[in-house]
C-alpha cells in the first residue's frame, strides 16, 4: 500500500493527470479553449517561476488505511533547463532536481544518494515541469469555462478539464509513476481545475483530484499547486553530491 501512496503522489505532482473517462465528455466550451490558448501563449515566454504544493493522500486496502500529508515547493528556470523541488512528509524530506535532460531524485536511508533518469527529448524541455505539464493536459483535453471566482481575495477565471485515458497516459512515464505500472482501469474518479489571472492570462493555481486502484487497494489524492514569481531570476544550485555515482536503475528498495 505504501507503493500505491507513492505512486499517487508522484503521478499527481509531476504528471498533472486527471480523470479516467469511460464515456465521451461534452465538447469543449469555446471560451475555455481560448483561455487555455492564451495561457499557453503567455507561459511560453516565461523563463522562470516558483511553485508551492500541498497534497493529502488516503489509501486503503481492506481493513488497513493510511493517510499521508505532503507539502513541497520548488523553482524552475526554463532558459537554464534546471528545476529544483522539495517534498516533505511527516518522516522524510526528498530533494529532486532536473539538470538539462537528466532528472535526479533523492533516495531514502540507508542507501541515500540519488536516482537518475533521462528526460524525454521528444517534447520541449519545459513540459517536464509542473506548470507546463498542467497546461499540456488542458491543451489536449476537453475544457470548460466556469467563470469568475475569487481566490485568496483576488479575481480569477476558473477552467476545468475532462482528459481522456490516452491523454493521461501520454503525460506519464516510469519516473513519474514511481516505477509502478498503472494498468488500464487503475485511474478513475478524478478532476482537474485551473485558475487563471484574467489580467495576465497566467495560471495562479491548479487543483487535481485523482484515484488509483491497484490489486484491491485504492488511494485518493487532492493536490493544490500555486504558481508565482513569474520571470524572477531563479538561480538553481545543484549540490555536487547529486552527480556522485547516481543510481541508474532507480532508488534501491523502491521496487
Amino acid at each position: 500500500m505504501r507503493r500505491l501512496v507513492l505512486a499517487v503522489c508522484l503521478v499527481s505532482f509531476l504528471a498533472g493527470c486527471g480523470a479516467f473517462m469511460t464515456d465521451s465528455p461534452p465538447l469543449s466550451d469555446e471560451r475555455a479553449v481560448t483561455a487555455v490558448e492564451e495561457a499557453n501563449s503567455t507561459v511560453a515566454a516565461v523563463e522562470a517561476y516558483r511553485f508551492e504544493m500541498e497534497m493529502h493522500v488516503t489509501a486503503s486496502d481492506g481493513e488497513q488505511s493510511r493517510t499521508v500529508r505532503v507539502d513541497g515547493d520548488g523553482a524552475v528556470n526554463v532558459s537554464a533547463k534546471r528545476m529544483q523541488a522539495t517534498t516533505r512528509t511527516q518522516d522524510q524530506t526528498v530533494e529532486s532536481y532536473i539538470d538539462g535532460y537528466r532528472a535526479y531524485q533523492g533516495c531514502q536511508d540507508p542507501w541515500g544518494g540519488y536516482a537518475v533518469e533521462n528526460v524525454s527529448r521528444s517534447e520541449p524541455w519545459a513540459t517536464t515541469t509542473p506548470l507546463h505539464r498542467q497546461l499540456l493536459l488542458f491543451e489536449r483535453s476537453n475544457v470548460y469555462w466556469r467563470g469568475n471566482e475569487t481566490l485568496d481575495g483576488n479575481r480569477t477565471v476558473l477552467v476545468t478539464a475532462s482528459p481522456s485515458t490516452e491523454t493521461i497516459r501520454s503525460l506519464m512515464d516510469r519516473r513519474q509513476a514511481g516505477g509502478m505500472e498503472l494498468r488500464r482501469g487503475s485511474l478513475e474518479n478524478a478532476t482537474a481545475r485551473l485558475w487563471l489571472d484574467p489580467e495576465t492570462n497566467r495560471p495562479v493555481q491548479s487543483e487535481l483530484r485523482i484515484q488509483i486502484s491497484q490489486r484491491g487497494a485504492t488511494a485518493t489524492a487532492t493536490i493544490t499547486v500555486q504558481y508565482s514569481e513569474y520571470g524572477d531570476p531563479a538561480a538553481i544550485s545543484i549540490p555536487p553530491a547529486v552527480y556522485d555515482d547516481p543510481h541508474e536503475l532507480g532508488c534501491p528498495g523502491a521496487s
